[in-house]
């Protein structure tokens, strides 16, 4: 119990380097059920198709991103391996991302419970995640926002376990999903390095790699490691760039997506 106690408390208990087992076996439950899920409508919408693309061009050593969405890394990561499977990569993809926001799901309530909220304070806390505009629609059609929030949920989790650097990796799974995680993954990233000495090798490690990641590819896929911040500003129909005060409308819709509780 002391042990449990120090550990959340942040007294400097040992991290231990395997995830524990309610993880693994969550996500490989929350996988069997986005591969089921496959029996029926499985199309995934525009963003991932150009993520299948460019890792299959990946493959062949010929990636293009002058055209398409923004790059993410983590997703082309998934689709360069899923292009081995040739046209069941769309499919596995849809997979994983539904497995993803299944497991945002089930790693709310957890969360939720496990922060004083007791069972019912868990299931509201996955309700409300639930009926968030558009999550599970979004999930459906393999975007990439449940995996997102999963992983962010499991860093908490993790974190709140004692189990502090697998908390950065999951941290560090959601900077390669989106720029948005990043003053939050690089706070948390700061704090470990500080509480941790032996983990600034790690977080430096992640700083670098991350940065080869998002920019790399797109250096030797359209010339420019700077295109898909550019690509974010184009005015497509009700684009943020059309509002007034962009940063200002990115917190008013934020704020209207969540529900009032």
């Amino acid at each position: 119990m002391a042990t449990r106690v120090a550990s959340i408390a942040g007294l400097g208990v040992r991290d231990r380097a395997a995830p524990p087992l309610g993880l693994a076996a969550l996500a490989a439950a929350c996988l069997a059920l986005g591969l089921l899920s496959l029996a029926g409508p499985s199309t995934p919408t525009y963003d991932p198709w150009a993520w299948l693309i460019w890792g299959r061009e990946i493959l062949h050593l010929d990636l293009d991103t002058r055209f398409g969405p923004s790059w993410k890394p983590l997703p082309v990561l998934f689709t360069t391996v899923f292009g081995l499977a040739g046209g069941a990569a769309p499919a596995l993809w849809v997979a994983v991302a539904r497995a993803g926001a299944l497991a945002s799901l089930a790693l709310a309530f957890r969360v939720g419970r496990r922060l004083g909220g007791g069972v019912a304070g868990g299931l509201l806390a996955a309700v409300c995640l639930a009926v968030s505009t558009d999550f599970l629609r979004f999930a459906a059609v393999g975007d990439s926002e449940g995996l997102l929030v999963a992983l962010l949920l499991a860093a908490i989790e993790l974190h709140l376990a004692g189990r502090r650097r697998a908390a950065l990796w999951a941290c560090f799974g959601a900077a390669l999903l989106r720029p948005e995680s990043w003053p939050f993954v690089g706070t948390y990233a700061l704090w470990l390095a500080w509480r941790d000495p032996a983990a600034r090798r790690l977080v430096a490690g992640m700083t670098v790699v991350g940065a080869v990641v998002w920019f790399g590819p797109e250096l030797w896929g359209s010339g420019n490691p700077l295109r898909a911040g550019e690509r974010a500003r184009d005015p497509n129909p009700n684009a943020l760039a059309f509002a007034e005060h962009p940063a200002l409308e990115v917190a008013r819709r934020f704020d209207s997506m969540m529900p009032l509780v």
